[in-house]
């Protein structure tokens, strides 16, 4: 009877996967959440899958969300019947294996934006433009974009690179949301580390930059019409330049 009731115990400490089925002919779960990562195996039509958690990835038609499966592997949402657009199940958590460059999930990010915010502060550091530096660049990605490659119909090369959403702001691209107008090495934009390159660029030719507010630094860079919205972030910055290792 103890032993019954310790095996009911630890079946319920399990959380429970829910299955939905696959609607797609032939659906690619890969090793991370986008197209550019490598295929580990297929399911067919009508399979029913075992979702264990969600997390954004690369855009499929216009839905940025993917599922890790049972199996171990991702699958874009797109193609699973769930019956919404939206999460049914838990966002994915550290150690996910869905592109973190390692250590864990940084402060209020999942495992994508920490890789990206990773990119970023690697680039800081390569730049030597410290934690100040630092701080401004995640809290203009907060902002811009919620640290997400983001594509853009109005800039169709945009298209061809890895992303985790599409936009339609103007031809804004990437983490930053820089203006093809105005940053036209369409690869650099989509690129974390060579976007904020170009960021850092920039805000080093900003007179005096080294003392100014962060948040007023950013809209500086940016030339953003919502200027407010950058000091906002800077507190989540903070944090994760510190996790980061600024």
């Amino acid at each position: 009877m103890q032993l019954s009731l310790l095996v009911l115990s630890l079946v319920a400490a399990v959380p429970m996967a829910s299955a939905y089925p696959v609607k797609a002919d032939t659906l690619n779960c890969r090793s991370g959440p986008g197209t550019s990562y490598k295929v580990i195996k297929t399911y067919k039509k009508g399979t029913d899958l075992k979702i264990t958690c969600q997390t954004p990835g690369t855009s499929v038609n216009g839905d940025n969300l993917w599922d890790k499966t049972s199996d171990g592997c991702y699958v874009a949402d797109y193609y699973v019947k769930t019956g919404t657009s939206g999460y049914v199940t838990a966002h994915c958590d550290a150690g996910s294996g869905s592109g973190s460059s390692g250590g864990g999930n940084l402060p209020g990010l999942n495992s994508v934006q920490s890789s990206h915010a990773r990119a970023i502060i690697g680039e800081a550091k390569k730049e030597g433009v410290g934690r100040h530096g630092c701080e401004a660049g995640i809290a203009t990605a907060l902002v811009e974009s919620n640290i997400l490659i983001y594509a853009n119909k109005a800039v169709p090369a945009s298209l061809k690179y890895p992303h985790d959403a599409v936009g339609s702001d103007h031809d804004s691209v990437g983490i930053f949301q820089q203006r093809a107008k105005y940053y036209p090495n369409i690869a650099a934009d989509m690129d974390p580390a060579r976007s904020a390159a170009q960021f850092f660029a920039k805000m080093k030719g900003i007179k005096g930059w080294q003392s100014m507010a962060v948040g007023t630094l950013c809209q500086k860079v940016q030339g953003s019409a919502y200027p407010d919205r950058y000091a906002k972030r800077v507190s989540e910055a903070t944090k994760i330049c510190q996790a980061g290792g600024l």
